[in-house]
């Protein structure tokens, strides 16, 4: 695949976020609705810019000079089917998430979509994005450059958009960085970090590395009281798997009904291309995107300030403090981007929770799949 095209890319240094603005709420209001779980990127005003090395300018990157959170920015988001919505577009969810994605494609955005609670969660996003990443920063070691926006170079995909927290590494070779901080149920005091990969950012980060040609991803679960990395890398039959659902969101249900619209026609015509409330093959990607979850790599724990490192070495994980190594964390982790080979014999048997987690989730694929959607 050819290379990405990027706008406002930068290396930054990181500090703690200030409180947002009210003009700053509206915009994330207008930016943000109900087809999005992930935290929007921090305020410009939060991060102190330099200028990119000439590792990362060799990777080639196209810039541009629209700033983040601009108008410009928001409109190329707005005409692009962004990563952050993937699992939306895909149905992952239940209710009206789906066409809720849909009409805000396809008329003005409506900044009353998004609820209180949700809105809660964004903020409280935005607000300790920063912060995050300069603990990431400082218990791996790495060096995180950040971009405003990127799309796919190839004129066939440009429709497709991504906003990831940060880059890791030049190309090629390198990595991206996608931060979460759980606002768990409006109770983000009491969150623990992630001890398993959610199955719902599949979708976003296998959509980053399509879109920017890279082949790994560090997915940082950030909390008050701790934080985990987990190591998720590229598969392609994942992706063609979801790039005909998402094409199909697009170009069958999106586009046909802006141009609709621009015709003059009245709602009633538009709403001819609406979507189903779920894909017919939604239940497939659901059981794909859990399977490769539970695969995904835990590199790094961090309880109360208290950070373990993990690795893999045939059917044992062994576990280090960072204390105990005059190494950093990114010197002790490889550089190689491939994913360790597997053998049945790495699958060792798990306890009675995470079967019937399983069972469960079997189940709910199984009601998805019966279950007549919605028109």
């Amino acid at each position: 695949m050819a290379k990405s095209c990027f706008s406002r890319f930068q290396s930054i240094s990181h500090r703690v976020a200030s409180p947002l603005s009210k003009s700053q709420r509206r915009a994330l209001r207008s930016s943000r609705s109900l087809s999005s779980l992930s935290p929007p990127l921090p305020p410009a005003s939060s991060l102190i810019l330099r200028p990119p090395s000439s590792l990362v300018l060799a990777a080639r990157f196209i810039p541009s000079d629209a700033p983040q959170r601009s108008d410009e920015w928001f409109a190329l988001r707005r005409d692009k089917l962004t990563t952050s919505t993937f699992s939306t577009a895909l149905g992952f969810w239940k209710g009206t998430r789906r066409f809720e994605l849909w009409k805000e494609k396809v008329f003005e955005p409506d900044s009353q979509t998004a609820e209180a609670a949700q809105m809660r969660a964004m903020e409280w996003g935005v607000l300790n994005e920063a912060a995050a990443i300069e603990r990431y920063i400082s218990i791996t070691g790495r060096e995180v450059s950040s971009l405003g926006f990127a799309t796919h170079s190839e004129e066939r995909f440009e429709w497709l958009g991504a906003s990831p927290d940060g880059l890791l590494g030049c190309f090629p070779g390198g990595g991206i960085l996608e931060v979460k901080c759980p606002f768990n149920k409006g109770k983000p005091e009491t969150a623990l970090p992630w001890s398993t990969l959610p199955f719902y950012y599949m979708p976003q980060v296998q959509g980053q590395m399509e879109i920017m040609d890279r082949d790994w991803v560090d997915l940082y679960c950030w909390t008050i009281n701790g934080s985990t990395v987990f190591r998720v890398y590229r598969e392609r039959g994942y992706w063609d798997l979801i790039y005909g659902i998402l094409r199909e969101f697009w170009w069958e249900n999106v586009v046909p009904a802006r141009e609709t619209l621009l015709m003059g026609r009245d709602e009633e015509a538009v709403n001819l291309y609406k979507p189903s409330s779920t894909h017919k093959q939604t239940g497939l990607v659901i059981f794909r995107s859990a399977k490769m979850a539970s695969e995904a790599k835990l590199l790094c724990r961090e309880i109360a300030g208290h950070v373990e490192f993990y690795r893999r070495e045939g059917k044992e994980i062994l576990v280090a403090n960072r204390m105990d190594s005059g190494l950093s964390w990114a010197d002790q982790w490889d550089y190689n981007n491939d994913p360790p080979p597997r053998s049945s014999d790495d699958d060792s048997k798990k306890g009675k929770g995470s079967k019937v987690k399983k069972v469960k989730l079997i189940k709910w694929v199984k009601d998805l799949c019966k279950k007549p959607a919605n028109k």
